[in-house]
């Protein structure tokens, strides 16, 4: 394999990881979005469905107002897990960053085995193929941002983009 082939595998393998991260990210963020809101739901339709055990209200205000105000919270925060279907794309997230680790694993794999140039010719545009015909959904620039920094503590990858500097030799 000759260098430039290599710093481009490292290239896509960076890329790939980073994608990898941003949506195990991404994943966590939207199960934890979930369950926060539906903690926030039950407590809030817990106090109100036992405030007939409280000591005697006497403000009208309170139960003409406040009980109804908090109920409508409840309906909101109800309706958003209904319609934002947080659990479906926390999933959804996690499967795609498990593809991108297949793909980063198959990567690994072409880098560490030997073969010849035919067949690593061939896995690329498998790998380029299953790459492009990967399914991926978006991830917040923030998400992005944290797997980025991640990949790049790790000091594994080349710089981003040095193989197009040596490509032009």
């Amino acid at each position: 394999m000759d260098e430039n082939q290599k710093k481009m595998l490292l290239d896509w393998m960076r890329k790939i990881h980073q994608l990898e991260y941003a949506h195990c990210y991404q994943s966590i963020f939207w199960s934890s979005f979930e369950k926060w809101i539906g903690i926030g739901a039950f407590i809030i339709s817990t106090i109100v469905a036992f405030s007939y055990r409280f000591p005697e209200i006497d403000s009208t205000y309170i139960q003409s107002y406040l009980f109804p105000f908090a109920l409508l919270i409840v309906a909101i925060l109800t309706g958003l897990q209904t319609f934002l279907k947080p659990s479906e794309k926390a999933e959804n997230h996690k499967r795609i960053g498990f593809n991108y680790e297949k793909l980063r694993h198959s990567i690994e794999l072409i880098l560490n085995t030997k073969m010849t140039n035919a067949t690593r010719n061939r896995e690329i545009e498998i790998i380029k193929n299953e790459w492009a015909d990967l399914k991926s959904v978006y991830v917040s620039t923030r998400k992005f941002k944290k797997g980025k920094k991640v990949v790049d503590d790790l000091n594994k990858y080349p710089e981003e983009l040095s193989f197009l500097n040596t490509a032009s030799e």
